[in-house]
């Protein structure tokens, strides 16, 4: 009798884990060929997978496989199939900036943003870009114009349609939307595969000739301001002799005009910076919202000094003139609280507004051209009157205290002297009589 032989099964092995980044298809009941690819898992730890490939053709799916794995090879994930509007995603890379961004720079960005981008391509998908929609933002740019009055060398005036925006500002509009999609291709995961932006050609802009004066003009502006006791006409003087920025000229303190060294030390900068929500009124020194890189001295209300900690110490000379002035000014005037070189009547920093119209209007006092800033830089012997023996004297004391007495004893000869500008060096003249110790 034969032994019937002992059944045997055999048992499968575990079904081998699929790794991330390979694909799998499969069949369905109705024949149609589903694809998928791996992906690491997420936060929560659970497995995810790529959005679904569907063909009746299994060549298809495979194929569009491929290119999603070569994707993900190259750090693109699948792109969602929502929209995701430029307007959204280029204020979050805004706000991601803000924290390294000086805060004037971060609010000049959002105005771009809101003036120039989101009007013109502010809807269109942002993983959808292309060269197109950078050629529609440009183009719409110089479509759009605003009316201004326009007077004719005839002295008639009229009404016209100017463009609304400069072409530095069109270059500024590209500028941002070429930077944040640079920063967008640093983004993992990625939902872009190129800046298109960088593949357009950058717009020129067409520098204007800024206006300046002429010495005679600088002199006619700090000799009528002498006559009407412009209580900033020390101010008119450094700034056409320094040729520094509004900002520093406005955050300049005592403790950083060094008289015997003959320098200035502009490091620091006057800025009106945001402040935080419900300090509007308050006077708690971190009120301001401002990057963690920005070492701020509190001033008034959203004024402040301002030293980003990536600038380095800014010193510069002063010609012997400039500071014989200063330091008679600064022995009459009355001090105020924060050591500025210029406050307004009321004894407070001076913001950006009402010195560009104190600026204009010393020019047209002076029947001169209003420019903006200081023009061009003029030496220190077109505008102060010191002659060569008075200036070697002052040079040659050891101390800023030897320089009072000189100061003291030659004064009354300038109150005789015949040149208007004599005044830039008389206490009377510089110091208004409210300033005034």
């Amino acid at each position: 009798m034969t032994t019937p032989k002992k059944q045997t099964f055999k048992t499968p092995g575990k079904k081998r884990k699929r790794q991330y980044g390979e694909g799998a298809i499969y069949r369905r009941k109705d024949g149609m060929y589903v694809g998928t690819v791996s992906l690491p898992a997420g936060p929560d730890g659970k497995r995810r997978r790529t959005p679904p490939v569907y063909s009746l053709d299994r060549g298809v799916v495979a194929d569009e496989l491929e290119k999603v794995k070569e994707n993900l090879r190259n750090g693109i994930m699948p792109v969602p199939k929502m929209k995701i509007r430029v307007e959204d995603r280029i204020k979050r890379w805004a706000e991601k900036k803000k924290r390294g961004w000086s805060p004037n720079h971060y609010k000049n960005v959002l105005a771009t943003i809101n003036s120039q981008i989101t009007p013109s391509i502010g809807g269109a998908d942002f993983k959808a870009l292309n060269t197109g929609h950078i050629d529609y933002l440009l183009s719409w740019m110089d479509d759009q114009t605003k009316q201004m009055k326009i007077t004719h060398p005839d002295g008639t005036v009229t009404i016209e349609d100017v463009p609304k925006w400069s072409s530095r500002t069109k270059q500024i509009a590209y500028d941002r939307v070429r930077d944040w999609l640079d920063d967008e291709l640093k983004e993992r995961p990625r939902y872009i595969r190129e800046n298109v932006a960088a593949l357009v050609e950058r717009p020129a802009a067409v520098s204007k000739e800024r206006g300046t004066h002429t010495p005679e003009q600088a002199r006619a502006v700090l000799e009528t301001a002498l006559e009407w006791g412009d209580p900033l006409v020390t101010l008119w003087a450094t700034r056409y002799l320094t040729a520094k920025r509004q900002g520093e000229l406005l955050g300049l303190t005592e403790d950083r005009v060094d008289i015997e060294n003959m320098t200035l030390d502009i490091s620091w900068q006057l800025q009106q910076l945001p402040l935080k929500p419900g300090m509007k009124n308050s006077d708690d020194p971190n009120r301001f919202e401002a990057p963690e890189t920005y070492e701020i001295k509190p001033l008034y209300k959203n004024l402040a000094l301002v030293k980003p900690k990536t600038r380095k110490s800014h010193i510069i000379s002063m010609p012997v003139e400039l500071a014989i002035m200063l330091l008679i000014y600064l022995e009459n005037r009355i001090p105020n609280e924060w050591g500025l070189l210029w406050v307004t009547d009321q004894f407070r920093p001076i913001r950006r507004e009402y010195e560009n119209e104190a600026w204009a209007d010393a020019q047209a006092r002076a029947e001169v051209p209003i420019i903006q800033g200081h023009g061009t830089r003029h030496t220190a012997n077109t505008l102060i009157p010191v002659d060569e023996a008075h200036r070697m004297k002052f040079l040659g004391q050891s101390t800023a205290a030897a320089n009072r007495l000189y100061l003291h004893e030659d004064l009354q000869k300038l109150r005789e002297g015949q040149n208007a500008l004599a005044g830039m060096l008389l206490p009377e003249k510089l110091v208004p009589a409210s300033q005034r110790r």
